[in-house]
């Protein structure tokens, strides 16, 4: 990274980020070019590693694509080799990246990082859409593949907090009617209790049951509510309500929603996701919000006298033999070489775990870590004012102060520095926080940050993580940009409040 002023150093370590990735990390490739980002660059070349790998690559009997080998850099800790977007582009993986562009447009007061932003949603919405099931090419496992002008695996699964309705919707209403339509269409295995898959295809109806997890139930919730603002078509509401009983196992009326129960028993979950998309989603269905909201704050007891402190887990992925034996022959001796770095036994997979980061700083694709926790508890102190959420954060952020910044980087995340930095400036602002302890949060955000900078800076843009030579999108460095945004406004601009990270739910 080149050297900046002091005064506005954060602010233009963003802004390269984002103008290196408009002038040199678009879609220029295949026969269509778009403002699309691609989700894997080689920080040489600023370009995509290989775009055009072997037929062999694409072979998948499952849906989803091994990106592993064929000229791809090696994933880095805690990814999966099917969560990649190697040859395009996943939006999922850039929305703090497009929220940081809208921002950056009202510092400088031109429109050149909005345009961006407004024509990367158009094409997205235009061009990236299943014309048999109204999914997206996004999220978990799946993405656009800029040679081939389509979708790249074909398993969809949503993965982060869509924040930007009203741009698709002032786009193409009827297209973005469809996307909220098919994770009820397409995702609902058994539409009268609301039980589906989390997995669907994108390329054929496929629909599932029985892998109805409560955080994607919130997702799917989100979208309904926002689909109810534009429509105000009273479906959406209905499929709220069946979700909402499905998935925590409380009656909203009388009369129960799910029509046909059968062997099916609704979940009992008080999943903090889904508690918060709730909430979120009560404040868009104005009739509906004292009742939503009131049982949400039922849960939020339940929860509380339950595990007012429970700790998050690190997701702990395994992989068959068969899966060994595929990767291995792709990649010769990267299973032994990533199980002599991480610890980890013979039969578990090389990609969960980092054995050089603490438990407080070390992230897996699927889990946001202590850090993503934490600001997911932050939201809902700012939904509910709830003092007990707050103590929840303070205690995880003290957690930060009393270890330190991490001492070997070489596995750090992107996202696990901006995640920290968000939190610790969203704190250093709150009235009931003492004064001392907020010089505390702010220092330790500047010092993150300055370290985050030197570790991961390469070419304007960021490495994937501490130790690699490649620019990868699943690992967090949209969350890095923003949090830096958000530093740079807690020192020069204080008129201007930045939110929180709050996506990574």
């Amino acid at each position: 990274m080149p050297a900046f002023s002091a005064a506005g150093r954060y602010l233009e370590v963003a802004r390269t980020f984002v103008d290196t990735m408009m002038a040199r990390g678009t879609d220029r490739y295949g026969p269509t070019h778009s403002p699309l980002f691609a989700g894997l660059l080689d920080l040489e070349t600023l370009s995509l590693p290989n775009p055009n790998p072997p037929d062999e690559l694409f072979k998948t009997r499952t849906g989803q694509i091994r990106s592993i080998g064929f000229g791809f850099p090696n994933p880095p800790v805690g990814v999966r080799s099917w969560d990649r977007a190697p040859l395009g582009n996943n939006l999922e993986h850039d929305i703090m990246l497009l929220k940081a562009m809208y921002r950056l447009s009202e510092f400088s007061g031109g429109k050149k990082y909005a345009d961006h932003a407004d024509a990367y949603l158009r094409f997205w919405l235009l061009n990236c859409q299943s014309p048999a099931t109204g999914l997206m090419a996004t999220g978990e496992h799946m993405s656009w593949d800029f040679v081939r002008e389509r979708n790249f695996a074909n398993v969809h699964e949503t993965f982060r907090r869509f924040p930007f309705h009203d741009q698709i919707y002032s786009i193409d209403p009827y297209r973005a009617l469809r996307v909220a339509d098919a994770l009820w269409l397409a995702k609902m295995g058994n539409k009268k209790v609301g039980d589906f898959s989390r997995h669907s295809n994108y390329e054929s109806y496929k629909t599932a049951v029985g892998a109805a997890f409560p955080r994607h139930a919130g997702f799917y919730i989100w979208e309904y509510a926002n689909a109810y603002v534009q429509s105000r078509d009273p479906k959406y509401v209905n499929r709220i309500e069946t979700l909402i009983e499905s998935r925590t196992g409380r009656q909203l009326h009388p009369e129960s929603l799910l029509v046909q129960r059968g062997s099916f028993e609704p979940e009992k979950s008080l999943a903090l996701t889904l508690r918060a998309l709730i909430w979120d989603a009560a404040e868009l269905v104005p009739d509906r919000k004292q009742a939503w909201r009131k049982l949400v704050q039922e849960l939020d007891e339940e929860a509380f006298k339950l595990q007012p402190e429970r700790e998050p887990q690190p997701v702990r992925s395994r992989m068959s033999r068969e899966d060994q034996q595929t990767i291995e022959k792709r990649f010769p001796g990267i299973l032994k070489h990533n199980r002599a770095i991480n610890g980890t036994d013979p039969n578990a997979s090389w990609y969960t775990r980092s054995a050089s980061l603490s438990p407080q700083w070390a992230l897996a694709y699927g889990s946001s870590g202590h850090s993503g926790a934490a600001l997911l508890n932050l939201t809902r102190f700012q939904q509910t004012k709830d003092q007990r959420f707050l103590r929840l954060v303070e205690q995880q952020a003290d957690r930060y102060l009393e270890e330190g910044l991490p001492k070997a980087t070489f596995d750090l995340w992107p996202r696990a520095s901006g995640q920290v930095i968000s939190l610790m400036l969203s704190l250093a602002r709150e009235e009931s926080i003492a004064s001392n302890k907020k010089e505390r949060y702010s220092a330790f955000a500047r010092d993150l940050a300055d370290l985050s900078i030197k570790v991961f800076g390469k070419n304007g843009l960021f490495r994937a993580d501490g130790s690699a030579e490649h620019y990868e999108a699943v690992t967090g460095a949209d969350d890095l940009v923003w949090a830096l945004l958000q530093l740079h406004c807690s020192i020069n601009r204080q008129d201007v409040r930045m939110e929180h990270i709050d996506v990574n739910w």
